[in-house]
């Protein structure tokens, strides 16, 4: 069923090769500062023909890309040993920027250790200041392996291995392989590192939204602040979770305000 419904968006008219360069690379400024509220089946994701090494979400109405992502199932220095379809180990990198917006523009970041839904171990990085869609360019030099280049909200870039969908370069660096520790409580988020010149918003959580009801890591070279996450994302688990800043001018008195330091 799931092979059937993947071929049938594989095979739909939106193709990641019928434009040059394919809609995913371009690097294009936000269309809009607020959000329009996402509606049940309002995007489709489909595996672009480039190498089939990541997805993309178009939003059906405008046919525009809103996300891509891709996973990294082992075997290599993060995923060290083989990932089974649906049990993990697995790392996974969704680049999300519902309705073309700069309010919610995020990283998420899933690790799954173990099959259990319970125990994934989820990181969403917000990166400032908002200056670009993400986007993604699939790079293959003859005689040398493929690779992903990623351009960030901040104009910066980070490069995965088009195979492996390892970090290999850029303001991004995993600094430590998934954590399988047998002990599911004792397991480590994802130990990701930025390094660019920046602001970088993280929030963790287990099995859950990390913007609800967690405790916001803000850093920006040396500087860190801790946040309530009440204080950045609306908490009504009923509707859809959105950022509360939706320019970058706002959020920058507010980090101003509460951590001493700006974008």
């Amino acid at each position: 069923m799931f092979l059937t419904l993947l071929f049938m968006l594989a095979s739909a008219p939106f193709d990641s090769h019928a434009q040059s360069p394919a809609p995913e690379a371009i690097i294009t400024g936000p269309e809009r500062d607020l959000m329009i509220p996402g509606r049940p089946g309002d995007t489709l994701t489909i595996a672009p023909s480039t190498g089939g090494s990541y997805l993309i979400s178009i939003n059906e109405d405008t046919r525009s890309v809103v996300g891509f992502s891709f996973t990294n199932t082992g075997v290599n220095r993060i995923i060290p040993r083989e990932s089974e379809p649906g049990a993990g180990p697995d790392r996974t990198f969704t680049f999300h920027f519902q309705s073309r917006a700069r309010q919610n523009i995020f990283l998420s970041v899933t690790d799954a250790p173990t099959e259990y839904l319970s125990q994934l171990m989820e990181s969403y990085l917000y990166l400032f200041p908002r200056k670009v869609l993400p986007a993604l360019e699939w790079i293959k030099t003859p005689g040398q392996a493929a690779r992903m280049k990623v351009t960030l909200p901040t104009g910066e870039t980070v490069d995965f291995d088009g195979e492996t969908h390892e970090v290999t370069g850029g303001v991004l660096e995993e600094t430590a392989p998934i954590d399988l520790n047998p002990d599911r409580f004792k397991r480590k988020f994802a130990r990701i590192r930025y390094r660019g010149t920046g602001v970088m918003l993280r929030v963790d959580k287990r099995g859950g939204d990390p913007r609800l009801g967690t405790t916001a890591t803000i850093t920006k070279g040396t500087l860190t602040c801790k946040i309530p996450s009440s204080l950045l994302f609306n908490q009504d688990e009923s509707s859809e979770v959105e950022f509360l800043f939706p320019s970058d001018p706002e959020f920058d008195q507010f980090l101003i305000k509460k951590c001493g330091f700006g974008l």
